[in-house]
């Protein structure tokens, strides 16, 4: 399968699995890691002894609640979660993920930084992750007070296609809460266009990663 291919099928099933209730109501967030590297080990043992709600600080603040949009969630609730926290979401995306990828999860891995890379004045840190029995996959993180997996550059081509809909409903009417979702995703633009740069994507999904950041910055 081609790895374009294998990210979306990721993704679609991290959200498949990861809606509906969340696993805690409240859930507080912790530290990131010491370093991209280990953030993601730290993940990938948390998400093998299936602790979603510490798996939950090793998410980018506010971007697992802006993915679940892409399963439907109204621009109220997501509003809602970015001014509350979405600590509890980001814990059923983990769950989610870990529900898809369980065997693949359980077997041995290796973890290798790739280094950091600038993407429009913000610094990420390329992490490459390949299980026993799978593919290479690309991982990203930021430093913010800790290393923290960015879902947007490591799973945007999996996200954009199912992205563009909704976003194109939030510019039509830009205010309310549909302003204070858009404002949030213009923050990860910076995260899409250092996905869409990945070398190993086709034409297809770096076009809809493209597309979506066009949608996105379209209201000033």
């Amino acid at each position: 399968m081609p790895r374009q291919a294998a990210l979306a099928l990721l993704v679609l099933i991290v959200l498949a699995c990861g809606g509906g209730e969340d696993t805690e109501t409240s859930i507080p967030r912790g530290p990131g890691a010491g370093s991209a590297a280990a953030a993601v080990e730290e993940l990938h043992g948390l998400l093998v002894d299936g602790d979603f709600a510490g798996a939950s600080s090793l998410a980018m603040p506010g971007q697992a609640v802006l993915a679940s949009l892409a399963e439907g969630a109204s621009a109220g609730e997501v509003a809602d979660a970015l001014q509350q926290g979405d600590e509890a979401i980001a814990a059923n995306f983990w769950s989610g993920f870990a529900q898809g990828f369980g065997e693949v999860l359980s077997g041995e891995v290796t973890v290798e930084e790739i280094g950091p890379r600038d993407q429009s004045g913000v610094e990420f840190y390329l992490v490459s992750f390949t299980p026993g029995s799978g593919q290479t996959q690309r991982l990203v993180t930021q430093d913010v007070d800790g290393h923290r997996l960015d879902l947007f550059a490591s799973f945007g081509a999996g996200l954009a296609d199912r992205l563009i809909s909704p976003v194109e409903i939030l510019v039509e009417s830009p205010t309310g809460d549909n302003g204070v979702v858009l404002r949030a995703l213009k923050g990860v633009v910076p995260s899409l266009l250092l996905a869409a740069s990945d070398e190993s994507l086709g034409p297809e999904a770096v076009q809809n990663v493209l597309k979506l950041v066009e949608i996105i910055t379209r209201v000033g």
